[in-house]
């Protein structure tokens, strides 16, 4: 079962498409369910002002995505960095347990999002 918070942004997502040419690109993907989420992103003096996503995997994993870039949308890359991994999952809501793993997704896009913000000097 769904919560109403997955379902939403699987049926109606905000930030699915891409941007036409990107600061910042990159694609997770978890080897145990075959998920994959491509993000791409432009910031302006630190702070993240445009963000699109591709997703290829189950409903959950596809809404992780719009919930990713509805979190880090207008967002300070310093004030991402210091989230923790408690703030991360609670953006979840509800899971199943099949669910689980889209918060290490989740996490992880955090993670690399500040990855390779630093590398591109972003950060």
């Amino acid at each position: 079962m769904y919560s109403a918070l997955i379902v939403n942004h699987f049926i109606d997502p905000e930030f699915v498409g891409d941007i036409a040419s990107p600061q910042i690109e990159f694609e997770i993907g978890n080897s145990v369910c075959g998920d994959r989420i491509r993000v791409q992103v432009n910031t302006v003096a630190g702070v993240v002002n445009d963000i699109a996503y591709r997703a290829w995997g189950c409903a959950t994993s596809i809404a992780t995505g719009d919930i990713f870039c509805e979190s880090v949308k207008d967002a300070s890359l310093s004030d991402l960095s210091a989230r923790s991994d408690h703030e991360i999952e609670a953006m979840m809501g509800e899971l199943e347990p099949s669910q689980h793993h889209c918060i290490h997704i989740l996490n992880e896009l955090h993670r690399t999002l500040i990855t390779e913000a630093q590398a591109k000097g972003a950060l």
